[in-house]
């Protein structure tokens, strides 16, 4: 099986959504990892801004402002403007963070976390319904299932 490229920046994050029950679906490069092998260092998520679902994102972007203020230049004072068509990215500069072993660690834009909260017209509750779930650093973890990656996560092009 491939392995996923998530580094301990982005395994907090990701951690910090479960645990704030935030519905969320890894998408671009890291899916490709998962699906077909590739590498990539940064982490694009779709988010689920759906009435429901708001209040859990709302509460984990901003608990993650809160630990990490400097990560963003953006006001992250409620309520969040959670609708489609936002993306919120997290570094926006090179900066450090605490790792698991309570040392700080530097992490930059290359590695970011891009947040997306909507995907053209594509419909975030049906391809969350398709996501392939695998198990990453004991991360229970849904995918952009193989056969949307395409459609949404077109792979990028070299120049």
């Amino acid at each position: 099986m491939p392995e996923s490229c998530l580094n301990e920046y982005h395994l907090q994050f990701l951690q910090l959504l479960i645990r704030r029950g935030a519905r969320f679906l890894v998408i671009g490069g890291q899916a490709r990892a998962v699906h077909e092998g590739v590498s990539t260092r940064d982490l694009d998520i779709w988010v689920d801004v759906a009435a429901g679902s708001r209040p859990a994102l709302e509460g984990a972007l901003i608990s993650w402002t809160t630990k990490y203020p400097v990560h963003s230049a953006a006001d992250f004072s409620p309520p969040l403007p959670l609708r489609p068509g936002v993306q919120i990215k997290f570094p926006d500069a090179d900066v450090y963070f605490l790792g698991a072993d309570g040392e700080p660690k530097e992490i930059g834009p290359a590695d970011c976390i891009d947040i997306l909260t909507s995907i053209g017209p594509a419909d975030f509750a049906a391809h969350y319904d398709r996501a392939d779930w695998r198990e990453i650093a004991g991360l229970r973890l849904p995918f952009l299932a193989r056969g949307d990656l395409d459609a949404i996560s077109p792979p990028k092009s070299t120049p």
